[in-house]
C-alpha cells in the first residue's frame, strides 16, 4: 500500500510541478534563468509535502487501488498555492536603474532559502516515515 501511494505521490507531485513551472511560469526566487531547477524544486516540496499530508490526514473521497488519491491531490494543490503565494521569484526591473539588492544580500537570501528548504524537506520525510512506523 505504500508503494501505490508513492505513485500516486509522484505522479500529482510531476503534474503539479510542470503546470506551475511551464504553465504559470513560476521560477525558484534564487535562480530565474530556467524551468530545470524550479520544476525539480517544486516536484521535491510537492512530493514531500503530499506524501506527509497524505499519511496524516484521514483518507477521504474516491480510493484507487486503496488509495484515496482525492486527499493527495488537494494537499498538493494547498501547498502549491503556498509556494505561489511565499516564493514569489524576483523579476528584473522593466527599467535600467540601480538594482534593487546588492550582490552580498541575494548571496544570503538564497542561502537562507536553501537552508529552509533542506529542513523543510527532512522534517517532512519524518513525519510521513513515522506516519507508516507508528
Amino acid at each position: 500500500m505504500m508503494m501505490v501511494d508513492i505513485l500516486f505521490v509522484v505522479a500529482w507531485a510531476l503534474i503539479l510541478s510542470a503546470i506551475l513551472a511551464w504553465g504559470f511560469g513560476w521560477r525558484h526566487p534564487a535562480r530565474t534563468d530556467a524551468a530545470g531547477p524550479s520544476l525539480l524544486f517544486l516536484f521535491l516540496i510537492l512530493m514531500v509535502a503530499m506524501w506527509a499530508g497524505g499519511a496524516w490526514l484521514p483518507a477521504w473521497g474516491p480510493i484507487w487501488y486503496g488509495t484515496a488519491w482525492l486527499s493527495l491531490l488537494l494537499v498538493g494543490l494547498l501547498v502549491s498555492l503556498l509556494v505561489l503565494a511565499l516564493a514569489t521569484p524576483v523579476r528584473p526591473p522593466r527599467t535600467t536603474r540601480e538594482p534593487t539588492q546588492p550582490p552580498e544580500e541575494a548571496a544570503v537570501l538564497g542561502t537562507a532559502f536553501g537552508i529552509f528548504f533542506w529542513i523543510l524537506l527532512i522534517a517532512l520525510l519524518i513525519a510521513a516515515v513515522l506516519r507508516y512506523i507508528v
